[in-house]
């Protein structure tokens, strides 16, 4: 866990500058360096724990000397994980997160966080049920997390944005949010105090295919629960649920028919012991089992 940045020298956009410029092996160093020492350090030295390369290292500084610090001033803020865990209320298993860039309200992180994730050609079925889950989730003051792609996670935007809080954690950068063909659901998160876009990426980054399964370690790490609705056997969201589980977090699927192709992923999770999943109710149930135990 990042410690307080007022203890350090370093500040939130430094450790943005790190998050976007080190690799994701010099990320679990800078972490693991970050937990053992309490202290106060300047830049160099941190970066000298994090980087082996001399050439790397003066570029890093060089970096955080002549950053554009307005960057900071607009709409576009940033949270160092110390500050990210403080707002979500515990701590983030995830394994090489420094620290995220967002639009938006984080205070919605205070609610208990169920990411709704799923096919992007979703069957009727999946629809009413991606609809019906955000829904009443998001009623019953829960914040729905996803990832803003079509199909699945746009619907569970959408819906949740409409009846409570909603969270969209992109696999690119801010200033270029993907797809374009969901940018009016983007900019109602940007604008709405229950709507918050998160990014860890560049912030021209534009959408690369191995960014996805990073940006889904991001969605499982901040969830409290994950739900998965509609999926096929090689859907990048069994990456979400794997990666839940090797992280701890709690992972259901909604039972689809069993000739359905979009099925065959979330029958196999609840084979596989994934929490069988009927209504809102399950997931409340065990959201309520897991606060009353923090």
């Amino acid at each position: 866990m990042i410690q307080n940045p007022a203890r350090n020298t370093l500040k939130s956009i430094d450790y943005w500058y790190l998050q976007t410029n080190l690799s994701q092996l010099e990320r679990m160093r800078a972490l693991e360096y970050l937990t053992r020492h309490h202290q106060n350090f300047k830049s160099k030295i941190f970066i000298a724990h994090c980087c082996a390369n001399e050439e790397k290292q003066k570029k890093l500084i060089d970096i955080l000397e002549n950053k554009n610090d307005s960057i900071a001033e607009s709409c576009i803020k940033f949270l160092t994980r110390y500050q990210l865990e403080s707002a979500v209320h515990k701590r983030i298993p995830h394994p090489n997160l420094l620290a995220i860039q967002y639009i938006g309200n984080p205070a919605i992180l205070s609610s208990p966080k169920v990411a709704i994730i799923g096919s992007r050609k979703p069957t009727l079925y999946g629809r009413e049920q991606a609809y019906r889950f955000a829904k009443e989730l998001a009623l019953a003051g829960c914040t729905v997390v996803s990832g803003g792609a079509i199909g699945i996670d746009t619907i569970a935007q959408e819906v949740a944005l409409q009846h409570g809080n909603s969270c969209c954690i992109l696999g690119n950068g801010l200033q270029n949010p993907y797809p374009s063909s969901n940018h009016i659901l983007f900019q109602k998160l940007k604008k709405s105090p229950q709507g918050l876009i998160f990014s860890e990426f560049p912030m021209q980054e534009r959408a690369h295919k191995w960014n996805f399964p990073q940006r889904n370690i991001t969605i499982a790490s901040l969830a409290d629960f994950v739900l998965v609705i509609e999926a096929t056997l090689t859907s990048g969201s069994l990456i979400t649920a794997n990666a839940a589980c090797e992280l701890g977090v709690d992972v259901g699927a909604v039972p689809g028919c069993i000739d359905n192709m979009n099925s065959e992923g979330t029958n196999e999770l609840i084979k596989n012991g994934a929490f069988c999943i009927q209504n809102s109710q399950d997931i409340l149930e065990r959201l309520n089992s897991l606060y009353r135990n923090v």
